[in-house]
Protein backbone atom coordinates (compact mmCIF):
# COMPACT_ATOMS: atom_id res chain seq x y z
CA UNK A 1 0.00 0.00 0.00
CA UNK A 2 1.28 3.45 -0.89
CA UNK A 3 2.03 5.80 1.99
CA UNK A 4 -0.05 8.42 0.25
CA UNK A 5 -3.32 6.54 -0.01
CA UNK A 6 -5.77 8.86 1.61
CA UNK A 7 -7.12 7.84 5.01
CA UNK A 8 -5.92 4.24 4.60
CA UNK A 9 -2.84 4.16 6.83
CA UNK A 10 -3.56 1.63 9.56
CA UNK A 11 -2.55 2.21 13.17
CA UNK A 12 -0.58 5.23 14.41
CA UNK A 13 -0.42 7.85 11.68
CA UNK A 14 0.20 11.50 10.97
CA UNK A 15 -1.74 13.73 8.59
CA UNK A 16 1.00 15.68 6.88
CA UNK A 17 -1.37 18.41 5.64
CA UNK A 18 0.82 21.38 4.63
CA UNK A 19 3.70 20.62 6.98
CA UNK A 20 5.85 18.66 4.55
CA UNK A 21 5.39 21.23 1.79
CA UNK A 22 6.29 24.12 4.06
CA UNK A 23 9.50 22.46 5.24
CA UNK A 24 10.29 20.60 2.03
CA UNK A 25 13.89 21.83 1.78
CA UNK A 26 14.66 20.41 5.23
CA UNK A 27 12.74 17.15 4.94
CA UNK A 28 13.08 16.01 1.33
CA UNK A 29 16.72 14.80 1.54
CA UNK A 30 15.68 12.29 4.25
CA UNK A 31 12.34 11.28 2.75
CA UNK A 32 13.43 8.11 0.95
CA UNK A 33 15.47 6.82 3.88
CA UNK A 34 12.44 7.32 6.13
CA UNK A 35 10.37 5.19 3.73
CA UNK A 36 8.06 8.00 2.61
CA UNK A 37 7.18 8.61 -1.04
CA UNK A 38 7.91 12.03 -2.56
CA UNK A 39 4.24 12.05 -3.57
CA UNK A 40 3.65 13.36 -0.07
CA UNK A 41 4.36 16.83 -1.47
CA UNK A 42 1.60 16.52 -4.07
CA UNK A 43 -1.39 16.77 -1.75
CA UNK A 44 -2.42 18.21 1.59
CA UNK A 45 -4.74 15.26 2.23
CA UNK A 46 -2.02 12.71 2.96
CA UNK A 47 -1.23 10.45 5.89
CA UNK A 48 2.03 8.66 6.69
CA UNK A 49 2.68 6.25 9.50
CA UNK A 50 3.65 7.99 12.72
CA UNK A 51 6.74 5.77 12.90
CA UNK A 52 7.98 7.09 9.55
CA UNK A 53 7.13 10.67 10.45
CA UNK A 54 9.19 10.40 13.66
CA UNK A 55 12.03 8.75 11.75
CA UNK A 56 11.95 11.49 9.12
CA UNK A 57 12.42 14.23 11.71
CA UNK A 58 15.27 12.35 13.40
CA UNK A 59 17.04 11.76 10.07
CA UNK A 60 16.55 15.37 8.97
CA UNK A 61 18.03 16.61 12.26
CA UNK A 62 21.08 14.38 11.73
CA UNK A 63 21.59 15.33 8.08
CA UNK A 64 21.23 19.06 8.68
CA UNK A 65 23.36 18.91 11.82
CA UNK A 66 20.57 20.79 13.59
CA UNK A 67 19.87 19.18 16.94
CA UNK A 68 16.93 21.61 17.37
CA UNK A 69 15.27 20.93 14.02
CA UNK A 70 11.99 19.76 15.57
CA UNK A 71 11.87 22.83 17.80
CA UNK A 72 12.50 25.16 14.87
CA UNK A 73 9.82 23.50 12.72
CA UNK A 74 7.25 23.52 15.52
CA UNK A 75 7.91 27.18 16.26
CA UNK A 76 6.94 28.08 12.67
CA UNK A 77 3.83 25.93 12.23
CA UNK A 78 0.52 27.75 11.79
CA UNK A 79 -2.75 26.20 12.91
CA UNK A 80 -4.13 26.24 9.36
CA UNK A 81 -1.45 23.67 8.44
CA UNK A 82 -3.32 21.14 10.60
CA UNK A 83 -6.36 21.03 8.37
CA UNK A 84 -9.84 21.07 9.89
CA UNK A 85 -8.46 20.64 13.42
CA UNK A 86 -6.34 23.73 12.94
CA UNK A 87 -9.28 25.79 11.70
CA UNK A 88 -11.35 24.69 14.69
CA UNK A 89 -8.55 25.91 16.96
CA UNK A 90 -8.31 29.19 15.04
CA UNK A 91 -12.03 29.75 15.66
CA UNK A 92 -12.13 28.59 19.29
CA UNK A 93 -13.44 31.38 21.54
CA UNK A 94 -10.79 30.97 24.25
CA UNK A 95 -7.46 29.28 24.95
CA UNK A 96 -9.29 26.75 27.14
CA UNK A 97 -11.51 25.70 24.23
CA UNK A 98 -8.53 25.64 21.86
CA UNK A 99 -6.52 23.36 24.14
CA UNK A 100 -9.53 21.11 24.70
CA UNK A 101 -9.93 20.84 20.95
CA UNK A 102 -6.34 19.60 20.74
CA UNK A 103 -7.27 17.02 23.39
CA UNK A 104 -10.58 15.90 21.88
CA UNK A 105 -9.73 15.92 18.20
CA UNK A 106 -5.99 15.24 17.93
CA UNK A 107 -6.73 11.79 16.49
CA UNK A 108 -8.19 13.43 13.38
CA UNK A 109 -4.73 14.88 12.75
CA UNK A 110 -2.42 12.28 14.32
CA UNK A 111 -3.10 8.85 15.74
CA UNK A 112 -0.86 7.02 18.20
CA UNK A 113 -0.48 10.02 20.47
CA UNK A 114 -2.71 11.76 22.99
CA UNK A 115 -3.08 15.16 24.60
CA UNK A 116 -4.68 15.96 27.94
CA UNK A 117 -5.56 19.11 29.88
CA UNK A 118 -5.81 18.82 33.64
CA UNK A 119 -6.90 21.75 35.80
CA UNK A 120 -6.15 21.60 39.51
CA UNK A 121 -6.93 24.82 41.35
CA UNK A 122 -4.83 27.65 39.99
CA UNK A 123 -2.51 25.37 37.99
CA UNK A 124 -2.96 23.48 34.73
CA UNK A 125 -1.02 20.68 33.09
CA UNK A 126 -1.19 20.19 29.33
CA UNK A 127 0.43 16.88 28.39
CA UNK A 128 1.42 15.06 25.22
CA UNK A 129 1.98 11.30 25.35
CA UNK A 130 2.36 8.38 22.97
CA UNK A 131 0.26 5.21 22.92
CA UNK A 132 2.30 3.32 20.35
CA UNK A 133 2.48 -0.37 19.58
CA UNK A 134 4.89 0.09 16.70
CA UNK A 135 8.32 -0.80 18.12
CA UNK A 136 10.09 1.37 15.56
CA UNK A 137 8.88 4.55 17.25
CA UNK A 138 11.43 4.71 20.04
CA UNK A 139 13.43 7.72 18.90
CA UNK A 140 10.95 10.59 18.92
CA UNK A 141 12.87 13.49 20.45
CA UNK A 142 12.43 15.73 17.42
CA UNK A 143 8.73 14.92 17.08
CA UNK A 144 8.04 15.64 20.76
CA UNK A 145 9.90 18.96 20.72
CA UNK A 146 8.23 19.89 17.44
CA UNK A 147 4.74 19.23 18.78
CA UNK A 148 5.27 21.02 22.09
CA UNK A 149 6.77 24.04 20.33
CA UNK A 150 3.88 24.00 17.85
CA UNK A 151 1.25 24.09 20.60
CA UNK A 152 2.92 27.02 22.37
CA UNK A 153 3.47 28.94 19.13
CA UNK A 154 -0.10 28.37 17.91
CA UNK A 155 -1.69 29.47 21.18
CA UNK A 156 0.47 32.59 21.42
CA UNK A 157 -0.13 33.53 17.79
CA UNK A 158 -3.90 33.12 17.93
CA UNK A 159 -4.31 34.86 21.29
CA UNK A 160 -1.75 37.55 20.44
CA UNK A 161 -0.42 37.08 23.97
CA UNK A 162 2.62 35.60 25.68
CA UNK A 163 1.87 32.24 27.28
CA UNK A 164 4.11 32.15 30.35
CA UNK A 165 4.89 28.59 31.43
CA UNK A 166 5.87 27.63 34.96
CA UNK A 167 7.57 24.42 33.84
CA UNK A 168 8.27 22.39 30.70
CA UNK A 169 8.84 18.63 30.89
CA UNK A 170 10.07 16.17 28.28
CA UNK A 171 10.08 12.37 28.47
CA UNK A 172 13.40 12.04 26.64
CA UNK A 173 16.86 12.38 28.23
CA UNK A 174 18.39 15.82 28.64
CA UNK A 175 20.34 16.82 25.51
CA UNK A 176 23.86 18.12 25.78
CA UNK A 177 22.77 21.58 24.66
CA UNK A 178 19.51 23.09 25.91
CA UNK A 179 19.99 26.81 25.27
CA UNK A 180 17.67 26.90 22.23
CA UNK A 181 14.94 25.05 24.10
CA UNK A 182 15.24 27.44 27.03
CA UNK A 183 15.24 30.44 24.73
CA UNK A 184 11.98 29.36 23.11
CA UNK A 185 10.02 28.02 26.08
CA UNK A 186 11.39 30.56 28.61
CA UNK A 187 10.69 28.26 31.56
CA UNK A 188 12.45 25.80 33.87
CA UNK A 189 12.95 22.52 31.97
CA UNK A 190 13.10 18.94 33.16
CA UNK A 191 13.83 15.72 31.27
CA UNK A 192 13.26 11.97 31.70
CA UNK A 193 9.74 12.70 32.91
CA UNK A 194 6.64 10.53 32.50
CA UNK A 195 5.20 12.70 29.75
CA UNK A 196 5.87 15.77 27.68
CA UNK A 197 3.94 18.56 29.38
CA UNK A 198 3.51 22.23 30.24
CA UNK A 199 2.56 23.46 33.70
CA UNK A 200 1.03 26.95 33.77
CA UNK A 201 -1.33 29.29 35.60
CA UNK A 202 -4.99 28.60 34.89
CA UNK A 203 -5.62 32.31 34.24
CA UNK A 204 -4.31 31.76 30.71
CA UNK A 205 -7.29 29.53 29.91
CA UNK A 206 -9.52 32.61 29.76
CA UNK A 207 -7.42 34.38 27.11
CA UNK A 208 -9.56 35.01 24.00
CA UNK A 209 -8.65 33.81 20.52
CA UNK A 210 -8.54 37.13 18.69
CA UNK A 211 -10.12 36.35 15.30
CA UNK A 212 -12.45 33.50 16.27
CA UNK A 213 -15.70 33.14 14.29
CA UNK A 214 -18.31 31.45 16.54
CA UNK A 215 -20.62 30.32 13.73
CA UNK A 216 -17.77 28.80 11.76
CA UNK A 217 -16.48 27.12 14.91
CA UNK A 218 -19.82 25.34 15.45
CA UNK A 219 -19.68 23.89 11.93
CA UNK A 220 -16.05 22.78 12.31
CA UNK A 221 -16.69 21.15 15.68
CA UNK A 222 -19.60 19.20 14.24
CA UNK A 223 -17.39 17.98 11.40
CA UNK A 224 -14.63 16.94 13.84
CA UNK A 225 -17.10 15.11 16.07
CA UNK A 226 -18.30 13.07 13.10
CA UNK A 227 -14.71 12.38 12.02
CA UNK A 228 -13.77 11.10 15.49
CA UNK A 229 -16.83 8.83 15.57
CA UNK A 230 -15.88 7.44 12.17
CA UNK A 231 -12.29 6.78 13.30
CA UNK A 232 -13.54 4.97 16.42
CA UNK A 233 -15.89 2.80 14.36
CA UNK A 234 -13.23 1.91 11.81
CA UNK A 235 -10.32 1.30 14.18
CA UNK A 236 -9.42 -2.37 14.03
CA UNK A 237 -9.73 -4.36 17.23
CA UNK A 238 -6.12 -5.57 17.13
CA UNK A 239 -4.81 -1.98 17.21
CA UNK A 240 -7.16 -1.02 20.02
CA UNK A 241 -6.21 -4.00 22.17
CA UNK A 242 -2.52 -3.48 21.40
CA UNK A 243 -2.73 0.12 22.56
CA UNK A 244 -4.48 -0.95 25.75
CA UNK A 245 -1.61 -3.35 26.44
CA UNK A 246 1.12 -0.80 25.67
CA UNK A 247 -0.44 1.96 27.75
CA UNK A 248 -0.58 -0.34 30.78
CA UNK A 249 2.76 -2.14 30.39
CA UNK A 250 4.68 -0.21 33.03
CA UNK A 251 2.19 -1.57 35.59
CA UNK A 252 2.37 -5.06 34.12
CA UNK A 253 0.51 -6.72 31.25
CA UNK A 254 -3.22 -6.22 31.83
CA UNK A 255 -5.21 -9.43 31.95
CA UNK A 256 -7.73 -10.10 29.23
CA UNK A 257 -10.66 -9.51 31.58
CA UNK A 258 -9.48 -5.93 32.22
CA UNK A 259 -9.07 -5.20 28.53
CA UNK A 260 -12.43 -6.77 27.65
CA UNK A 261 -14.15 -4.72 30.36
CA UNK A 262 -12.58 -1.49 29.09
CA UNK A 263 -14.06 -2.29 25.65
CA UNK A 264 -17.47 -3.17 27.14
CA UNK A 265 -17.10 -6.79 26.08
CA UNK A 266 -17.04 -10.10 27.86
CA UNK A 267 -13.79 -12.04 27.99
CA UNK A 268 -15.27 -14.68 25.70
CA UNK A 269 -16.35 -12.12 23.10
CA UNK A 270 -12.91 -10.54 23.02
CA UNK A 271 -11.23 -13.94 22.71
CA UNK A 272 -13.54 -14.88 19.86
CA UNK A 273 -12.99 -11.62 17.95
CA UNK A 274 -9.21 -11.77 18.38
CA UNK A 275 -9.20 -15.40 17.27
CA UNK A 276 -11.09 -14.41 14.12
CA UNK A 277 -8.19 -12.05 13.37
CA UNK A 278 -5.67 -14.82 14.01
CA UNK A 279 -4.54 -13.72 17.49
CA UNK A 280 -4.42 -15.17 20.97
CA UNK A 281 -4.32 -12.55 23.72
CA UNK A 282 -1.35 -13.89 25.70
CA UNK A 283 0.73 -14.45 22.56
CA UNK A 284 -0.16 -10.97 21.37
CA UNK A 285 0.97 -9.38 24.65
CA UNK A 286 4.21 -11.37 24.62
CA UNK A 287 4.92 -10.35 21.01
CA UNK A 288 4.40 -6.66 21.84
CA UNK A 289 6.80 -6.93 24.78
CA UNK A 290 9.30 -8.75 22.59
CA UNK A 291 9.27 -6.17 19.78
CA UNK A 292 9.53 -3.25 22.18
CA UNK A 293 12.30 -4.98 24.13
CA UNK A 294 14.46 -5.48 21.01
CA UNK A 295 13.95 -1.89 19.95
CA UNK A 296 14.71 -0.43 23.39
CA UNK A 297 17.82 -2.56 23.85
CA UNK A 298 19.19 -2.07 20.35
CA UNK A 299 18.22 1.51 19.54
CA UNK A 300 18.23 3.40 22.82
CA UNK A 301 20.65 4.12 25.64
CA UNK A 302 18.08 3.44 28.33
CA UNK A 303 19.47 1.42 31.26
CA UNK A 304 18.13 -2.11 31.57
CA UNK A 305 16.39 -1.26 34.84
CA UNK A 306 14.31 1.38 33.04
CA UNK A 307 13.58 -0.89 30.09
CA UNK A 308 12.42 -3.60 32.48
CA UNK A 309 10.10 -1.09 34.17
CA UNK A 310 8.70 0.18 30.86
CA UNK A 311 7.89 -3.38 29.85
CA UNK A 312 6.23 -4.22 33.15
CA UNK A 313 8.86 -6.45 34.72
CA UNK A 314 9.28 -6.13 38.49
CA UNK A 315 12.96 -7.09 38.32
CA UNK A 316 15.71 -6.85 35.72
CA UNK A 317 16.37 -10.56 36.20
CA UNK A 318 12.85 -11.41 35.00
CA UNK A 319 13.33 -9.18 31.95
CA UNK A 320 16.73 -10.75 31.23
CA UNK A 321 15.25 -14.26 31.34
CA UNK A 322 12.50 -13.25 28.91
CA UNK A 323 14.99 -11.57 26.59
CA UNK A 324 17.22 -14.66 26.59
CA UNK A 325 14.16 -16.74 25.67
CA UNK A 326 13.46 -14.44 22.72
CA UNK A 327 17.00 -13.93 21.43
CA UNK A 328 19.26 -16.56 22.96
CA UNK A 329 21.33 -13.73 24.48
CA UNK A 330 21.18 -11.54 27.56
CA UNK A 331 20.15 -7.90 26.91
CA UNK A 332 23.72 -6.73 27.67
CA UNK A 333 25.25 -9.23 25.24
CA UNK A 334 22.68 -8.40 22.55
CA UNK A 335 23.22 -4.66 22.92
CA UNK A 336 27.00 -5.10 22.75
CA UNK A 337 26.89 -7.17 19.56
CA UNK A 338 24.47 -4.83 17.78
CA UNK A 339 26.25 -1.63 18.83
CA UNK A 340 29.52 -3.03 17.43
CA UNK A 341 27.78 -4.10 14.22
CA UNK A 342 26.37 -0.62 13.68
Amino acid sequence: MSEVEKNKVQGPSFASEGLYKKFRSLLEPSLQEAGISSEVFASHDVQVSLARHCKLLELAAQKTGNRNLGLHIGSKVHAREMGVLGYAIINSPTVAVALNNFVRYLHVYARGCDMDLNVSGSKCTFSYTYSLTDPTVVERVQEAECTMAMVKHVIETLSNSTWVLDEVNFEHPKPEETSELKRFFKAPMFFNTESNNFIFDSKYLAMPIIKAEPRLYDLLEEHLSQAIESIAENDDLVSIVSNRIVSSLSSGVPNIEEVASSLFMTKRTLQRRLSAEGYLYNEMADEIRKKLAFQYVENSVLPLTEIAFLLGYAHVSAFSRAFRRWSGKTPIAYRGVNVKAS
